[in-house]
């Protein structure tokens, strides 16, 4: 991999880590505490997948207080997110989406202060959100866009545990960026690829491990 190709890739990870480090720092402090760590498969849907779902991938790590409020870290990859036929063209080309988010989380259900065998909840937060299109070569040559824009998240889901350590969880998020960029190389196209506005849903589903106090 070249310097160039590999440099938004190192930008991505220092900016994930620094969501990561401002979501720990507003942690508060709590003895009575678990980590659940969550690795997922989902599927997008809606806005501008514009019909065309993919499956993405991606993991959680959770810290859940006693009383039921929490603080997740969410990094989720979708390959192929702009592939498909769409209203006067064909993109076959090398895309991806990328997101890392910081969220709260809030319990559904009050605390009995124990061990939780089902716990709906809704979660939300902030992050970046990386969008790749490349083109393939043609008459005008190799094109690639890679965008980074701060973006929000929320959602709502359940965790289920079948043991005090091992469960099931799934839930349903809605992801959108903050910034409303011009579009560049899908201008007067009729579907709009550029990212600028950037929605999508995503619904997903793992195997949860639960370990701490």
């Amino acid at each position: 991999m070249s310097l160039a190709a590999a440099a938004p890739e190192a930008q991505l990870t220092r900016t994930a880590l620094t969501v990561a480090l401002v979501g720990l720092l507003l942690s508060p402090v709590c003895v009575d505490a678990d980590w659940v760590f969550t690795p997922n498969i989902s599927r997008t849907f809606g806005a501008d997948t514009f019909g065309r779902s993919h499956p993405t991938y991606g993991a959680t790590i959770s810290w859940i207080d006693e009383e039921a409020f929490g603080w997740e870290f969410d990094v989720n990859y979708a390959p192929d997110f702009f592939e498909g036929v769409h209203d006067q063209f064909t993109f076959n080309g090398d895309s991806h989406v990328a997101t890392v988010m910081t969220n709260a989380m809030v319990s559904l259900l009050p605390s009995d202060n124990g061990l939780r065998r089902f716990d709906p909840y809704v979660s939300g937060g902030i992050g970046l959100m990386q969008m790749r299109a490349v083109t393939p070569n043609g008459p005008e040559g190799l094109f690639e866009s890679l965008v980074h824009e701060f973006g929000w998240n929320a959602g709502v889901g359940a965790i289920g545990f079948v043991t005090d350590h091992v469960g099931i969880r799934g839930d349903v998020r809605y992801l959108r960026s903050f910034q409303n960029g011009i579009p560049s190389w899908t201008r007067g196209i009729a579907v709009d690829v550029a990212p600028g506005n950037f929605d999508f849903w995503r619904a997903g589903l793992g195997a949860t491990f639960r370990w701490g106090d």
